[in-house]
């Protein structure tokens, strides 16, 4: 029979994976490359350098050597030198808060007292004192009004007028008492309050500076679809191939059509003599070659072997015809 052309090998999927995560990880590698601009402005400078690499494997095992990049920001030499400067004073308040923390750590392992006791006692320690000093130039003045008007001391007089003076201060002092006791409350909470509250100020004056991150423009190339020329690539030939295929068995079905044109097995005409417009078309499992050809009397385009070819490998499936030319017996030719 005729020889069949050989079909094409479909595309291995592992490999056809692997070919598009290499291109992947190409493409992705010159995006980086592209998208790392460096930048220069008044104030500083923005550069990027390749640091190292690191390394990847993909689920098929295969490595890649993926470069790193490490970004560089500069100031301007007249921002540097401030930037230095204000770090320098941050430092000093740094350090400022941390020794004054040192002298108020005792005062943060003590409760904050405030009893009634504690609150009373912080009044008297700084307000009573003035209310006394009032109170004393009013005693005075009481003395001094009732010797003008004569008042002796022990008289009924005398002693009802200090007697409604002293009922009077006591109703001040408890009014004193009562109105002070919130100042006190307060003024015990600021003073545990205020050293920390001097060092929260001094720590918010050293806070470091944030780096600031430079937005770079992205450049990003296009990812080839590895895959899909793979795979395109595959259906093209396999339809070259049925093509071809579709062109055998035409031949074939030409070749063993030949049945209707045998007498008593042997084929008339089959010398190349009688043939024109001869073209090789294929060629047998047993290595003859098949033609396509035409008949110099006229007639279509026909497929068959030549005597001469059959001669040299089966010449048993040759003899001349009394006419002068070959007949073939394709039984055995074929056989």
């Amino acid at each position: 029979m005729v020889s069949t052309p050989k079909a094409p090998t479909p595309p291995d999927p592992t490999a056809t994976a692997a070919a598009q995560t290499a291109t992947n990880v190409d493409t992705a590698i010159a995006n980086a490359g592209l998208s790392h601009t460096n930048q220069v402005t008044p104030d500083g400078s923005l550069t990027y350098n390749q640091t190292g690499s690191s390394t990847m494997t993909d689920q098929n095992g295969k490595t890649y050597q993926l470069p790193t990049y490490t970004a560089y920001q500069t100031y301007s030499p007249k921002n540097q030198a401030i930037y230095d400067q204000t770090q320098a004073t941050k430092l000093g308040l740094s350090q400022l808060a941390n020794s004054e923390t040192q002298k108020i750590s005792g005062l943060l392992g003590t409760d904050l007292d405030l009893s009634s006791g504690n609150i009373d006692k912080y009044t008297n320690d700084h307000y009573l004192t003035g209310f006394n000093n009032q109170w004393d130039r009013s005693q005075a003045s009481l003395d001094q009004s009732l010797a003008d008007k004569g008042i002796q001391i022990g008289s009924a007089a005398y002693s009802n007028a200090q007697r409604d003076f002293s009922t009077n201060k006591q109703a001040a002092n408890d009014q004193f008492l009562g109105d002070m006791y919130s100042n006190a409350q307060n003024a015990i909470i600021t003073q545990r309050n205020q050293p920390i509250n001097e060092i929260s100020s001094l720590m918010s004056g050293s806070q470091i500076n944030q780096p600031s991150y430079v937005n770079t423009p992205s450049t990003q190339l296009p990812t080839v679809d590895q895959a899909g020329l793979i795979n395109q690539n595959y259906q093209d030939k396999l339809g070259i191939y049925n093509q071809q295929l579709a062109q055998s068995n035409a031949a074939m079905g030409g070749l063993f059509g030949l049945g209707s044109s045998l007498l008593g097995g042997w084929a008339l005409k089959s010398d190349r003599r009688l043939k024109q417009d001869i073209k090789a078309v294929g060629r047998l499992d047993n290595g003859l070659p098949v033609y396509g050809f035409r008949y110099r009397e006229g007639g279509p385009f026909q497929i068959g072997l030549m005597s001469d070819d059959v001669r040299e490998t089966h010449p048993d499936a040759v003899f001349e015809h009394a006419d002068g030319f070959d007949r073939v017996d394709y039984e055995q030719a074929v056989a």
